[in-house]
């Protein structure tokens, strides 16, 4: 795109040399082609957490790697620009957003990267990378890990899973289409797909013990979503199914890709006051999972606890214990917390946030319980 076609730049910048007066920039490009913004943010962490030693399989670390009592320290974020272009009729409009990102490892990447078009009536269609409607929303979740994988991540055999209805969310390697309408000021309704190879949710290459096979079709998840916001208030409910048979398969010739998850969420926003109660499960191939999480946020105080249950029917006969989740049911607990220290510096839009969390999981075969905790500082500046 020209930028000499923009006649008009609209620069706003309030500057405080150690008055203590916010600090503010936007940069917002205007013309008879639509408008084009530049922002983005800075978040940078300084990491500190502990993994114990455990009885089984179940106390892995994320990589895989069988666990020691092991002290690790770090630092770790990323430096995102956030670009979003905006052309408006009198009864349509077309959008589009990118967010270029580079980590403090070396490596670069993209959060979202859609185009969308819509009617000011409340319909819209987004093609691209982005998350559709969050069913689990966590709050001020500044450091959370788990006592295994999530459903925003990885599944890995051997690991407790924390399933949050968030396997077609989006934000993956996939493609995406999503549909949405807006009915009045109250009520959302939205059906998301994400369609391409997913034997990538599997981390590793077994499940339940058993090879998966490499030879792989495309998924297609749907995720329909309905969500209601009376006031200060937020009811959502949804679900998300592969429609594609055998798209993952393993040594057996199992449909290990067939999966269908629901979710369901009630929030509250007020006057500084957040609260979320979410609830989420999972159907698979020879496992149940389900999760409960509640969550608040108060005068930058925040503070959560998550509840994950996961049920496996059958595992591979003489698989090693050492490899993969026992058949069962395990147990896991995370509690997390975090504070935020606004406009540090009387910097606006400098934040500080301290977070902590303590996670454990149990199995009732007898394992060993075992647990990991953490604490983070995160330097989050918004530009």
């Amino acid at each position: 795109m020209q930028l000499a076609r923009y006649k008009k730049l609209s620069l706003a910048v309030m500057l405080s040399m150690g008055s203590g007066a916010p600090a503010m920039a936007d940069v917002t490009y205007e013309g008879e082609a639509g408008t084009l913004s530049v922002g983005g943010d800075v978040e940078l962490n300084i990491n500190a957490y502990n993994e114990h030693e455990g009885g089984s399989s179940l106390f892995r670390t994320q990589s895989g790697e069988r666990l020691g009592r092991d002290d690790r320290f770090n630092q770790d974020g990323r430096i995102l620009i956030d670009i979003n272009g905006d052309r408006q009729t009198s009864r349509h409009y077309a959008r589009f957003k990118l967010q270029p990102l580079w980590n403090t490892s070396g490596d670069t990447g993209v959060d979202d990267a859609w185009f969308a078009v819509g009617s000011h009536a409340g319909s819209e269609l987004k093609v691209g990378r982005f998350e559709a409607f969050d069913l689990f929303p966590l709050g001020q979740d500044v450091f959370v890990q788990y006592s295994g994988s999530t459903s925003n991540s990885l599944y890995s055999d051997g690991q407790s899973y924390v399933y949050q209805a968030r396997e077609g969310r989006g934000r993956g390697d996939s493609g995406q289409i999503a549909l949405s309408h807006r009915f009045g000021d109250t009520m959302y309704t939205e059906v998301a797909t994400l369609f391409g190879d997913r034997s990538d949710l599997f981390d590793g290459d077994t499940y339940h013990g058993y090879d998966i096979e490499d030879d792989s079709k495309s998924a297609a998840i749907v995720r329909p979503v309905i969500a209601w916001t009376p006031e200060s208030w937020t009811f959502a409910v949804g679900m998300e199914a592969n429609l594609v048979n055998d798209s993952v398969i393993d040594e057996r010739g199992e449909d290990i890709g067939d999966r269908t998850g629901y979710g369901a969420r009630v929030s509250y926003g007020h006057e500084g006051l957040d609260f979320n109660l979410n609830f989420a499960h999972m159907e698979a191939h020879e496992e149940s999972n389900s999760t409960v999480g509640v969550n608040t946020v108060w005068n930058n105080v925040g503070v959560g606890y998550i509840y994950a249950e996961n049920d496996i029917d059958d595992v591979k006969p003489g698989a090693s214990m050492k490899d993969i989740t026992p058949a069962g049911v395990n147990k896991s607990s995370t509690l997390y917390s975090s504070y935020r220290f606004a406009n540090v510096l009387g910097i606006n839009q400098f934040d500080t946030y301290v977070g902590a969390y303590y996670s454990e999981v149990d199995h009732d075969n007898g394992a060993t319980e075992t647990d990991r905790y953490g604490a983070r500082v995160r330097l989050k500046y918004l530009f």
